[in-house]
């Protein structure tokens, strides 16, 4: 199964980008973020739709560490 996740410096910003994304109506998941990826902020935000994702990065509505793509091989840096 394919996914999209979005990490995060620090909690702050995690918080933030979920209350917007909340405002917006987004559908998303909050998760712990994998420590294969990074370590500098445990949750991270789960999205398992492209356009979601897409439209996340093109209009710049939260700011972001990195955007990964999860499937069968693992994770690859998207953003």
């Amino acid at each position: 199964m394919k996914y999209y996740i979005i990490v995060f410096k620090n909690t702050h910003m995690a918080m933030s980008g979920e209350k917007k994304l909340k405002e917006i109506g987004m559908n998303f998941r909050i998760m712990p973020t994998p420590t294969t990826i990074t370590q500098s902020c445990g949750i991270c935000i789960r999205l398992e739709d492209e356009d979601s994702v897409n439209r996340v990065i093109n209009e710049e509505i939260i700011e972001f560490k990195a955007v990964y793509k999860r499937d069968s091989n693992g994770y690859e840096l998207v953003k």
